[in-house]
Protein backbone atom coordinates (compact mmCIF):
# COMPACT_ATOMS: atom_id res chain seq x y z
CA UNK A 1 0.00 0.00 0.00
CA UNK A 2 3.04 2.20 0.17
CA UNK A 3 2.38 3.34 3.69
CA UNK A 4 0.20 6.20 2.58
CA UNK A 5 -1.10 6.55 6.12
CA UNK A 6 2.35 6.68 7.71
CA UNK A 7 1.27 9.29 10.21
CA UNK A 8 -1.79 7.14 11.03
CA UNK A 9 -0.31 3.77 11.93
CA UNK A 10 -3.49 2.97 13.85
CA UNK A 11 -1.87 4.36 16.99
CA UNK A 12 -2.00 2.05 19.95
CA UNK A 13 -5.46 0.53 19.61
CA UNK A 14 -6.25 0.62 23.29
CA UNK A 15 -9.46 1.52 25.01
CA UNK A 16 -10.05 3.36 28.23
CA UNK A 17 -11.47 0.01 29.36
CA UNK A 18 -7.97 -0.76 30.61
CA UNK A 19 -9.10 0.91 33.84
CA UNK A 20 -9.78 -1.91 36.21
CA UNK A 21 -7.14 -4.08 34.62
CA UNK A 22 -4.99 -5.38 37.45
CA UNK A 23 -1.94 -7.56 37.63
CA UNK A 24 -3.94 -10.34 39.23
CA UNK A 25 -6.79 -10.27 36.72
CA UNK A 26 -6.49 -12.59 33.76
CA UNK A 27 -7.07 -9.84 31.21
CA UNK A 28 -7.88 -10.77 27.65
CA UNK A 29 -5.64 -8.83 25.28
CA UNK A 30 -6.47 -8.94 21.58
CA UNK A 31 -4.14 -8.02 18.75
CA UNK A 32 -4.66 -6.39 15.36
CA UNK A 33 -2.08 -6.40 12.56
CA UNK A 34 -2.28 -2.74 11.56
CA UNK A 35 -0.12 -3.24 8.46
CA UNK A 36 -2.54 -5.87 7.19
CA UNK A 37 -5.47 -3.57 7.97
CA UNK A 38 -3.86 -0.84 5.85
CA UNK A 39 -3.33 -3.29 2.98
CA UNK A 40 -6.73 -4.99 3.06
CA UNK A 41 -9.39 -2.69 4.56
CA UNK A 42 -11.79 -1.19 2.03
CA UNK A 43 -11.39 2.40 3.28
CA UNK A 44 -7.62 2.32 2.70
CA UNK A 45 -8.02 0.73 -0.73
CA UNK A 46 -10.62 3.36 -1.61
CA UNK A 47 -8.31 6.17 -0.48
CA UNK A 48 -5.50 4.78 -2.65
CA UNK A 49 -7.82 4.42 -5.63
CA UNK A 50 -9.16 7.97 -5.31
CA UNK A 51 -5.70 9.51 -4.84
CA UNK A 52 -3.85 7.42 -7.42
CA UNK A 53 -3.64 10.19 -10.03
CA UNK A 54 -2.53 12.70 -7.39
CA UNK A 55 0.19 10.33 -6.13
CA UNK A 56 1.36 9.77 -9.72
CA UNK A 57 1.60 13.55 -10.24
CA UNK A 58 3.67 13.86 -7.06
CA UNK A 59 5.95 11.03 -8.15
CA UNK A 60 6.40 12.56 -11.60
CA UNK A 61 7.42 15.93 -10.17
CA UNK A 62 9.77 14.34 -7.65
CA UNK A 63 11.50 12.50 -10.49
CA UNK A 64 11.93 15.80 -12.29
CA UNK A 65 13.33 17.90 -9.45
CA UNK A 66 15.25 15.50 -7.21
CA UNK A 67 19.02 15.44 -7.23
CA UNK A 68 20.02 13.45 -10.29
CA UNK A 69 16.49 13.85 -11.65
CA UNK A 70 15.38 14.52 -15.21
CA UNK A 71 15.89 18.30 -15.15
CA UNK A 72 19.36 18.00 -13.66
CA UNK A 73 20.24 15.49 -16.37
CA UNK A 74 18.87 17.82 -19.04
CA UNK A 75 21.00 20.64 -17.64
CA UNK A 76 24.10 18.39 -17.72
CA UNK A 77 23.32 17.44 -21.33
CA UNK A 78 22.85 21.10 -22.21
CA UNK A 79 26.22 21.92 -20.60
CA UNK A 80 27.90 19.31 -22.83
CA UNK A 81 26.34 20.87 -25.94
CA UNK A 82 27.23 24.45 -24.99
CA UNK A 83 30.18 24.69 -27.39
CA UNK A 84 28.09 23.30 -30.25
CA UNK A 85 24.92 25.37 -29.83
CA UNK A 86 26.57 28.64 -28.85
CA UNK A 87 26.27 30.78 -25.74
CA UNK A 88 23.01 32.57 -26.64
CA UNK A 89 21.10 29.35 -27.37
CA UNK A 90 22.67 27.73 -24.28
CA UNK A 91 21.54 30.59 -22.01
CA UNK A 92 18.04 30.54 -23.52
CA UNK A 93 17.59 26.78 -22.99
CA UNK A 94 19.18 26.91 -19.54
CA UNK A 95 16.76 29.65 -18.47
CA UNK A 96 13.79 27.58 -19.72
CA UNK A 97 14.96 24.52 -17.78
CA UNK A 98 15.51 26.59 -14.63
CA UNK A 99 12.01 28.03 -14.93
CA UNK A 100 10.59 24.54 -15.42
CA UNK A 101 12.50 23.36 -12.35
CA UNK A 102 11.06 26.15 -10.20
CA UNK A 103 7.54 25.51 -11.54
CA UNK A 104 7.76 21.79 -10.81
CA UNK A 105 9.09 22.46 -7.31
CA UNK A 106 6.16 24.77 -6.60
CA UNK A 107 3.67 22.28 -8.04
CA UNK A 108 5.23 19.46 -6.01
CA UNK A 109 4.89 21.44 -2.78
CA UNK A 110 1.25 22.24 -3.59
CA UNK A 111 0.39 18.64 -4.52
CA UNK A 112 2.04 17.29 -1.36
CA UNK A 113 0.05 19.77 0.72
CA UNK A 114 -3.21 18.70 -0.97
CA UNK A 115 -2.34 15.03 -0.45
CA UNK A 116 -1.60 15.66 3.22
CA UNK A 117 -4.99 17.37 3.64
CA UNK A 118 -6.76 14.46 1.93
CA UNK A 119 -4.93 11.96 4.12
CA UNK A 120 -5.99 13.84 7.24
CA UNK A 121 -9.58 13.97 5.98
CA UNK A 122 -9.54 10.19 5.46
CA UNK A 123 -7.87 9.56 8.84
CA UNK A 124 -10.67 11.35 10.66
CA UNK A 125 -13.25 9.16 8.94
CA UNK A 126 -11.31 5.96 9.68
CA UNK A 127 -10.85 6.96 13.31
CA UNK A 128 -14.59 7.58 13.73
CA UNK A 129 -15.44 4.22 12.15
CA UNK A 130 -12.79 2.36 14.10
CA UNK A 131 -14.10 3.29 17.56
CA UNK A 132 -17.37 1.28 17.35
CA UNK A 133 -15.41 -1.60 15.81
CA UNK A 134 -13.03 -1.64 18.77
CA UNK A 135 -15.90 -1.48 21.28
CA UNK A 136 -17.73 -4.28 19.46
CA UNK A 137 -14.70 -6.61 19.40
CA UNK A 138 -13.92 -5.94 23.06
CA UNK A 139 -17.50 -6.75 24.04
CA UNK A 140 -17.73 -9.87 21.86
CA UNK A 141 -14.46 -11.30 23.14
CA UNK A 142 -14.89 -10.09 26.72
CA UNK A 143 -11.51 -8.39 26.39
CA UNK A 144 -10.01 -5.32 27.98
CA UNK A 145 -7.59 -4.11 25.33
CA UNK A 146 -6.68 -4.37 21.65
CA UNK A 147 -3.04 -3.75 20.78
CA UNK A 148 -1.08 -3.49 17.55
CA UNK A 149 0.54 -6.81 16.76
CA UNK A 150 3.88 -5.20 15.90
CA UNK A 151 4.22 -3.92 19.47
CA UNK A 152 4.16 -7.41 20.92
CA UNK A 153 7.15 -9.69 21.26
CA UNK A 154 4.92 -12.72 20.97
CA UNK A 155 1.30 -13.73 21.12
CA UNK A 156 -0.81 -16.80 21.65
CA UNK A 157 -3.08 -18.29 19.03
CA UNK A 158 -6.63 -17.05 19.10
CA UNK A 159 -5.98 -13.50 20.24
CA UNK A 160 -5.42 -12.02 16.77
CA UNK A 161 -8.66 -10.39 15.60
CA UNK A 162 -7.33 -8.72 12.45
CA UNK A 163 -9.72 -10.49 10.09
CA UNK A 164 -12.76 -9.61 12.22
CA UNK A 165 -11.45 -6.06 12.63
CA UNK A 166 -11.16 -5.64 8.85
CA UNK A 167 -14.61 -7.13 8.25
CA UNK A 168 -16.24 -4.84 10.82
CA UNK A 169 -14.31 -1.77 9.60
CA UNK A 170 -15.34 -2.55 6.01
CA UNK A 171 -18.94 -2.77 7.13
CA UNK A 172 -18.67 0.48 9.10
CA UNK A 173 -16.69 2.40 6.45
CA UNK A 174 -16.63 0.79 2.98
CA UNK A 175 -15.17 3.94 1.43
CA UNK A 176 -13.92 7.39 2.32
CA UNK A 177 -15.31 10.70 1.14
CA UNK A 178 -12.63 13.11 -0.06
CA UNK A 179 -14.24 16.51 -0.45
CA UNK A 180 -11.12 18.35 -1.61
CA UNK A 181 -9.87 15.87 -4.20
CA UNK A 182 -8.52 17.88 -7.15
CA UNK A 183 -10.09 17.34 -10.54
CA UNK A 184 -8.02 15.30 -13.01
CA UNK A 185 -5.66 17.43 -15.06
CA UNK A 186 -3.51 16.66 -18.06
CA UNK A 187 0.12 16.31 -17.07
CA UNK A 188 2.56 18.39 -19.02
CA UNK A 189 6.16 17.29 -18.68
CA UNK A 190 8.82 19.76 -19.69
CA UNK A 191 9.98 19.39 -23.25
CA UNK A 192 13.42 17.92 -23.81
CA UNK A 193 15.90 20.52 -25.00
CA UNK A 194 16.35 20.26 -28.74
CA UNK A 195 19.67 18.77 -29.75
CA UNK A 196 21.47 20.30 -32.68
Amino acid sequence: MGKLFNSFKFGVIAMAAVVGLSATASAQILTVDDERVEREAAAYKDFNLQTNELRQSILQRRQMVTRGGAIEQQLADLEKRKAIIGNDKYEEEKKKLEQTYVRFQQELAQLEYVFDQLRQEAMVQVERARQPVIRSLLAERDAQVIMMKRLLLGSAAGIDVTTQFIEKLDSELPNVTLNNLPKPAAEAAPAEPKKQ
